[in-house]
């Protein structure tokens, strides 16, 4: 079974404005998290856009067509001069009784969920979508952007929005909705504790021959991410696929200082080189795009307030908690996240020899009124020590992100 999903408006065409919310934002958020409902219901979905893009109409429903869908679902927002209209419709093409009967199904679920108490009803619109399509199509407005009460629906219940309609579209197809189902994945998360140490991941990157800049970051890609809760591996093999390995080759060079193709605010073409963020050093560059994992996997403190990340979006959040999933949203292709994957396997099995270990020298700290001696670097007046030789002592090491405090504990027994 295959089930196409449409993100109204994108890109150049922000759709309606209102209450501090944008169409197109809420549109791709709600689709998305429609989309990760259906396949884990074992349905094939495919989507107009996954990104903040424009599309044409005439292209949509075409993408459609080419996918072959049983059913075709466009998702937006409605709006109005005066702000006091509210509630939710939904539409099918005039004439089409299957889009009736799914434009009825999607409306039905969506008032039993409880999330609106204005009901609008089902109607028909000569649309394009619904028009050009080949297969029973509905658009649904979920709510008035234009309105308070629902825009605070929009920007706080999407959850409830996206389940409300996957459930529609699963009744429409006799599809029974199985609880829970929507919330189980599949895939290696991106927020964990580190599955490689530093030395690992430098000696994998000399391995490919990298760029010596791309060895030299590796404990910069590390500290940062351990920080966030990302799993420094994937930002690191990330990296090394969108940057190959930091020898560039296509429109970036070194001094863009940006480690994962992040394009600007507004987003661009790929062959563009003003369309991508030009950042001011590496450290900043790595922390925009060890945020925008964070964000994209739902991490704790997400969306933040002061990131570098120019493409921070709020819809983003929690969209993509495995590496898996960055297939078909970080990046158009749906074999990106599998392919990041297959590298940190390779990084994870790189051995790591005593003699390279016995490089580090043996320093002396204070830690809790209490000296030990550690494996670590003295320099420039500082200790650095690597997590895991502090972890072999019984210490649990974590961030503080409030206080942008390391806090080092104990652990008894």
């Amino acid at each position: 079974m295959k089930v196409f999903l449409d993100a109204g408006h994108g890109g150049k065409d922000p759709g309606a404005l209102g209450n501090g919310l944008r169409e197109k934002d809420i549109n791709l958020s709600v689709a998305l998290k429609i989309g990760d409902i259906l396949k884990s219901h074992g349905i094939n979905v495919g989507y107009s856009r996954t990104t903040d893009v424009f599309v044409e109409l005439q292209d949509r429903a075409t993408m459609a067509n080419n996918f072959g869908a049983d059913v075709f679902a466009s998702i937006h927002c409605n709006a109005f001069g005066d702000s006091s209209a509210q509630g939710v419709e939904t539409y099918s093409y005039p004439g089409s009784m299957s889009g009736r009967d799914l434009a009825k199904a999607i409306q039905d679920s969506i008032i039993a969920s409880g999330v609106y108490t204005k009901d609008r009803g089902i109607k028909t619109a000569n649309f394009a979508v619904l028009r050009l399509t080949n297969m029973p199509a509905a658009l649904v407005e979920l709510a008035f952007i234009t309105n308070p009460q629902d825009a605070g629906i929009l920007r706080n219940r999407q959850d409830d929005l996206a389940l409300a309609v996957a459930r529609g579209i699963l009744d429409y197809l006799n599809i029974k909705y199985v609880e829970g189902t929507s919330n189980s994945r599949s895939g290696l998360p991106i927020l964990s504790k580190p599955t490689a140490t530093i030395e690992q991941m430098k000696k994998w990157a000399e391995s490919k021959r990298a760029n010596q800049k791309f060895i030299d970051l590796a404990p910069l890609f590390y500290d940062i991410s351990v920080k966030a809760g990302v799993n420094p591996v994937v930002a690191y093999c990330q990296s090394a696929k969108e940057t190959g390995y930091m020898k560039f080759g296509g429109v970036l060079d070194i001094s863009f200082n940006n480690p994962c193709g992040m394009k600007v605010s507004a987003g661009g073409g790929d062959k563009d080189p003003n369309a991508h963020k030009r950042f001011k050093n590496w450290e900043e560059g790595i922390q925009a795009q060890v945020d925008h994992l964070a964000l994209y996997a739902g991490a704790p403190g997400y969306p933040k307030a002061d990131t570098p990340d120019p493409r921070h979006f709020s819809y983003l959040k929690g969209t993509a908690k495995t590496v898996e999933e960055l297939g078909g949203k970080w990046a158009p292709s749906q074999s990106y996240g599998t392919d990041i994957v297959k590298m940190m396997k390779e990084l994870e099995s790189i051995k790591v020899s005593e003699a390279e270990e016995k490089e580090l020298d043996k320093i002396k700290i204070s830690l809790h009124g209490k000296l030990i001696e550690i494996k670590g670097i003295y320099k420039d007046k500082t200790n650095y020590i690597p997590v895991r030789f502090l972890e072999k002592l019984g210490y649990r090491i974590s961030w503080d992100d409030k206080s942008k405090t390391v806090i080092i504990e104990y652990k008894e027994g």
